[in-house]
């Protein structure tokens, strides 16, 4: 066998049939096996390898988030209402359930809002991070030495070791190593309170979104920065501070309950509610005395039992469960402070498309005709038709009881069958809503005056006089005199209906009814008495020549009967005809 067959033959079984390899490596290989014993090639298993095509960079714009199965519709669907529906939610809040959906144990962010110094609010913080059974941490001691003359807020968060980042323009970073921050979770703002308060639900949702200001220009202004939080504590300094929370339990309006936000006012009483109470919307604390209650027990352990009922007198264990609440993490299950984020976004994107609508609405029917107005020609309305039913029950009984009606009864129909019609339209003319006709001429007027009729035309005989003259307005010189109008100028063509060998009355009536905007009461006496007037005489005529057939058929055959017949008698005869 040539050298080159048996070398082929010996690469195609060494060199797996997947990748592709070099064929004198493979050969190299074949005659060398105890020196590439040394270094076994590692095989990667099938389900860990990817392809360079899904990796993407860390610096791509549009890197594809890594989001579970089980809350890619939700991200979805938020991602939707980001981008459809900005303006009736808050981007700020939406983001961060967003960024909560794509990690699997979100950070649960807490803003803590006090007054203008600081100092009392760093204090609570501090008390509610601090741990009883270690001594007092270097990180207390340097919390309470923040300052607070920059304006910028204070950002606490896990770390190793005690670190503080000035860099960034709108809040100090301190990395604390606290134990409740790295067990939760959490991220704690402290801030000052704003005083702005309203009450229709948006000064609540102020503390969900705090704002961050930041220098914008050398001249002093300032720009605001929303830096949405899970929840909210407020360390009360007065009633302008919370009083959205006053109405917080009875109104609902924002979708925001006491698990989110919650508020507290520090004072001197020695014992408060107990730890069984519900929670509140604003809670009674004493920050001095749990402060005492830690350092007693740090102290010795043989304290124990002095600090069990101070801490507890203090009103801050309610506080320290509020704070630490939903933050557990479980897989496939939404943490519920992110769950409770999401409801609210949805309430309050509802309640802002539905305050959007009501005022579209209210918009447009103002544009149509304003409320008094609409309201006055209600009025006007209701009074016309109830007057003008007054006016047809009692017109009309005086009409069909006149002596002028009573000349068409069965018996005079021999000499008055002709003045069926004239008495018809008589009545209809003289006792059919007159005055209602003049009132509804008036409340139309009222009508056409607020706008709801279509506008005519002011200068009716602009159009046909420019068509007499052949020539459009435009195209006279400048200065000559308009031609002098013609009858047919000042009649609209419409108002007078060409006679035509086929009209009807009945269809002449119909057509002055639908062509008028608001069909008077005089169209509709029209109408009624091309209606029923004629079929009211056609009827009077059938019945009197019914009545004469019948008389002579009846009189010519009892005539006949009396002359053919000699035994009968001329009652007898008389009895057929009647």
């Amino acid at each position: 066998m040539p050298l080159r067959s048996a070398n082929n033959l010996l690469i195609s079984r060494l060199r797996p049939k997947a990748a592709y390899v070099c064929p004198s490596c493979c050969f190299r290989n074949a005659i060398n096996p105890v020196r590439n014993a040394r270094r076994p090639a590692r095989r990667v298993p099938v389900s860990a390898q990817r392809r360079a095509s899904t990796i993407a960079s860390v610096t791509a714009v549009n890197a594809k988030k890594d989001i579970s199965h089980a809350f890619q519709p939700l991200y979805e669907a938020l991602s939707t209402v980001q981008r459809e529906a900005a303006v009736y939610s808050n981007l700020s809040q939406i983001q961060l359930a967003l960024r909560g959906l794509e990690s699997e144990n979100a950070i649960t962010r807490i803003a803590v809002l006090g007054g203008p110094d600081g100092q009392k609010t760093r204090r609570l913080v501090k008390t509610l991070l601090a741990d009883p059974l270690l001594p007092k941490q270097d990180w207390e001691k340097h919390l309470l030495s923040q300052d607070d003359s920059d304006g910028r807020a204070l950002l606490l968060r896990y770390g190793e070791q005690l670190a503080i980042d000035r860099s960034h323009p709108l809040v100090r970073t301190l990395s604390l190593p606290s134990l409740t921050l790295q067990t939760h979770n959490l991220e704690i703002l402290i801030q000052a309170a704003s005083s702005q308060s309203e009450e229709d639900g948006s000064g609540i949702q102020m503390y969900l979104t705090p704002g961050l200001e930041t220098p914008t220009s050398a001249t002093g202004r300032y720009s605001t920065v929303m830096y949405p939080v899970h929840k909210a504590l407020i360390l009360a300094q007065g009633l302008d501070t919370i009083r959205p929370l006053f109405a917080l339990e009875s109104t609902g309006k924002s979708g925001v309950g006491e698990d989110m936000i919650t508020a507290v006012v520090d004072t001197p009483w020695d014992k408060l509610s107990s730890a069984e109470s519900p929670l509140r919307p604003v809670n009674p604390i004493n920050l001095q005395r749990a402060e005492e209650a830690i350092a007693t027990f740090r102290q010795s352990v043989e304290n124990s039992f002095n600090y069990e009922h101070a801490w507890f007198e203090s009103g801050l264990p309610k506080l320290s469960t509020w704070l630490t609440e939903g933050t557990e993490a479980l897989p496939l299950i939404l943490k519920p402070t992110l769950r409770r984020l999401i409801e609210t976004l949805v309430a309050n994107a509802e309640q802002a498309f539905e305050q959007e609508e009501s005022a579209q609405l209210q918009k447009q029917a103002s544009s149509v005709i304003p409320t008094s107005t609409r309201d006055t020609l209600n009025l006007y309305l209701a009074n016309w038709a109830e007057t003008a039913h007054t006016e047809l029950r009692d017109e009309l009984d005086l009409a069909f009881s006149s002596k002028n009606w009573r000349k068409v009864v069965w018996w005079k129909l021999f000499w008055r069958v002709d003045d069926i019609s004239y008495i018809l339209s008589d009545i209809l003319r003289q006792s059919w809503l007159l005055d209602a006709d003049r009132g509804i001429i008036y409340l139309a007027g009222r009508i056409e005056q607020a706008g709801l009729l279509p506008s005519r035309p002011t200068n009716p005989y602009q159009v046909s006089s420019t068509r007499a003259t052949g020539a459009h307005p435009s195209a006279r010189s400048f200065g000559t005199s308009p031609p002098n109008p013609l009858l047919s100028d000042l009649i609209p063509s419409t108002a007078i209906p060409a006679p035509s060998p086929t009209s009807h009355p009945l269809s002449l009536a119909r057509e002055n009814t639908q062509s008028h905007p608001i069909p008077s009461i005089s169209h509709m006496r029209l109408y009624l008495l091309a209606t029923t007037v004629p079929p009211m005489q056609s009827l009077g005529n059938r019945l009197l020549l019914h009545c004469l057939s019948t008389t002579f058929l009846t009189s010519s055959l009892s005539a006949l009967l009396y002359v053919s017949i000699s035994t009968t008698s001329i009652y007898e005869a008389g009895g057929i005809a009647a």
